[in-house]
């Protein structure tokens, strides 16, 4: 299997053409770079420190006004840095570890850090493999997860460290991260290593580097020979991030993203030279093509994720507000697909706050400035408060809750007002049609249906086979729920199991995948089920949405899959009907994913759902067989939770059409008016036309 992947993974790389211009060869290191150019390499190394070019440095002169109006904040930045200091990190589902060296003494106090550990199986990674000689499926201890070294190697912790020294005037933060600095280098000399070998990873730990340095540049503690030695180290990291893009596979995602963020960042600090303007104006050039090429018309990221659309948010963002900074903003078509990329965001939200689980999700972010110890990998609402910043959409600031003014101003946002508190989620009720989304919220009552196309342009590497599913709460308690992605590499069966059909709240017919994919794919999907929209409608008593796919036309006796929902906007019911056209006989599979937490059993009525403090009823259609059976739910990376699945089976012969219904409700409502009944045979009437 591992050398048929290795084939594939040859197969996909293969150079396509891209409409951003090469970035020009540049000169080897920065002390050729300013020969070059007759520049005094010393003197213009002074001047970058004493001219602040990132936006962190606008949150230094508001450093009184943080410590008054957000001091629960200041205590949780100030008590990450401490762990961090310590060298405890908590990662993609590690729980908690000391990455020690075994292998490099320590350094006075200073214990080397070991950046090739897998902390959840104790292996190691190979050391100081040429980048281009990589082969993960090779080299890697068995079973390995790669991204764990490489989250470390992002350093998104050191802003953390800036920050607490920022706060604190305490030079102990700073010279941590020098000595993180020279520590990583000798464990990862440039072009060496497995953390080299991703250049998203590269640029995110260059634009964290570049943010931290900023904001320790006024440390005592640190000498001319480590401003040297750290100057050097980002001008590297450019230029391998330029003669390592990752845009020559079939279509661009959210690595070349990344890649073009990152050099942004460096570009501006090197702006002095040559090379920093080349960089400039090839990102520039770029980010303006992504943001067509990526962000689809209703605001949707392409790559079918609501979490990656999170991480894209952010770059894009981060993009966004340097440009600002430096007075030379991108485009007014950019920012204009930005507010949507925010919107769609925002309308999105599950009505705790958090993002619904569509896709993969692998908690990647630009850069961490709010509890980077204790965050909610789930939790998007910093890009609501940077929003705010960059785009001057004040009202967003109510999205970002709590946080919001603490997070605004590390991006360079006004001064914190008082203290604000998230209020309830708004009301949203509207159809994403090219992301194939839609989205009923209202008072607590949120549903969420999935029928989208296979994203990035058909290639699939962050889709699940999740056409005509949903994500259902009812008054604030999810109900049933995406059951998110787990893992990628590390783990074949789990990784094809979570992006599955039947794993997901929707109908499998004859055990066939919506999509096709092969157990060796990890990162791709073939189209196979075109999804189409037939109704979206909005009254005062129900919100209604039915779709189709034909995914499983191609089975010898094809059948199509139309699937109907209608929420009760008052009392937040939920009727589902399924409708299939075609003929033969066929087994079918429906199943439920519950959310963590949510005991589920079988009464004569249904199955009931027991959440905190009420019962719901599921209620199937006569002729299915129904169980419960266990389930599992990954909220974020590399967690996985017990949770409870309820399936339904049966054989049925179907000659023309076939129909069936569900509904879930609040075990208690009072349906007097049967209410409920008038849905479903309504319901059912609308998926016959």
């Amino acid at each position: 299997m591992l050398n048929l992947a290795k084939r594939i993974a040859r197969r996909l790389l293969r150079r396509a053409a891209v409409s951003t211009p090469i970035v020009p060869q540049s000169p080897e290191n920065l002390v050729q770079a300013a020969r070059e150019e007759g520049i005094d390499l010393a003197e213009r190394l002074v001047k970058l420190r004493r001219e602040p070019r990132l936006y962190v440095h606008g949150a230094e002169s508001r450093l009184a006004t943080l410590k008054v109006h957000c001091s629960r904040q200041v205590r949780d930045t100030l008590a990450g840095a401490e762990e961090i200091m310590d060298h405890r990190f908590d990662l993609l589902g590690s729980g908690p570890f000391q990455p020690v060296d075994p292998e490099r003494p320590a350094r006075g106090a200073y214990q080397p850090i070991d950046w090739y550990l897998d902390p959840i199986r104790g292996c190691r990674f190979p050391q100081k493999v040429p980048y281009k000689k990589w082969n993960l499926y090779e080299m890697r201890p068995p079973d390995a997860d790669i991204k764990l070294p490489w989250e470390l190697s992002r350093c998104q912790h050191w802003p953390t460290l800036g920050q607490a020294y920022l706060l604190s005037g305490d030079d102990r933060y700073a010279r941590e991260i020098a000595d993180q600095l020279h520590d990583f280098l000798e464990a990862n000399p440039v072009g060496l290593g497995i953390n080299w070998t991703c250049t998203m990873d590269v640029a995110i730990r260059a634009a964290n580097w570049a943010l931290a340095l900023e904001m320790v540049r006024n440390a005592d503690g640190l000498d001319e020979a480590f401003w040297r030695s750290a100057y050097e180290a980002l001008y590297a990291h450019g230029r391998f991030i330029a003669a390592n893009l990752e845009n020559h596979y079939e279509v661009t995602s959210n690595h070349f993203l990344s890649n073009v963020v990152g050099l942004f960042y460096l570009s501006t600090l090197f702006h002095d030279f040559a090379v920093g303007r080349e960089w400039d104006a090839f990102c520039r050039a770029a980010l303006e093509e992504e943001m067509r090429v990526q962000i689809l018309s209703d605001g949707a990221d392409y790559e079918s994720s609501i979490p990656y659309h999170r991480l894209v948010a952010e770059l894009f963002l981060g993009a966004a507000c340097l440009a600002e900074v430096r007075g030379e903003p991108l485009s007014a078509s950019y920012r204009d697909s930005l507010r949507r990329v925010v919107a769609f965001l925002a309308g999105v939200l599950r009505p705790d706050g958090l993002m619904p689980q569509v896709g993969d999700a692998d908690d990647g972010r630009l850069h961490i400035f709010t509890d980077f110890s204790g965050l909610n990998p789930q939790d998007p609402r910093h890009i609501f408060a940077s929003a705010a910043t960059v785009l001057q959409e004040q009202d967003w600031l109510e999205l970002a809750g709590d946080d919001g003014n603490w997070e605004a101003a590390w991006w360079g946002g006004a001064p914190p007002a008082e203290p604000r508190t998230q209020g309830q989620i708004p009301a949203n009720f509207q159809l994403y049609p090219e992301a194939g989304l839609a989205v009923m919220r209202e008072n607590g009552h949120y549903l969420l249906i999935t029928n989208g196309v296979v994203g990035t342009k058909g290639f699939g590497n962050h889709k699940h086979n999740d056409q005509l599913s949903f994500e259902y709460h009812h008054a604030g308690q999810a109900l049933l729920v995406d059951p998110g992605s787990y893992v990628y590499t590390s783990n074949f069966v789990a990784r094809n199991r979570f992006r599955s059909t039947c794993w997901h709240n929707t109908l499998t017919v004859d055990g066939v995948e919506q999509n096709e994919f092969r157990e060796e794919w990890l990162f791709r999907m073939f189209a196979k089920a075109t999804p189409q929209h037939h109704n979206y409608r909005v009254t005062t008593d129900y919100v209604q949405y039915i779709g189709s796919h034909d995914g499983y036309t191609r089975l010898s006796e094809p059948v199509e899959h139309h699937r109907g929902f209608r929420l009760l906007r008052e009392c937040g019911t939920l009727v589902i009907c399924d409708l299939l056209k075609g003929a033969g006989v066929h087994q079918l599979l429906w199943s439920f994913a519950c959310a963590p937490g949510i005991e589920v059993r079988k009464e004569e009525a249904g199955m009931l759902l027991r959440g905190k403090g009420r019962d719901y009823l599921l209620c199937f259609p006569a002729g299915v067989a129904v169980e419960v059976e266990e389930g599992s739910c990954s909220p974020s990376y590399g967690i996985e939770q017990s949770s409870q699945r309820i399936v339904c089976r049966t054989h049925h012969r179907i000659d023309g059409t076939a129909q069936w219904s569900f509904m879930l409700r609040p075990f208690d409502a009072d349906d007097s008016e049967g209410r409920a009944a008038k849905a479903v045979s309504e319901l059912a009437a609308a998926m016959e036309k």
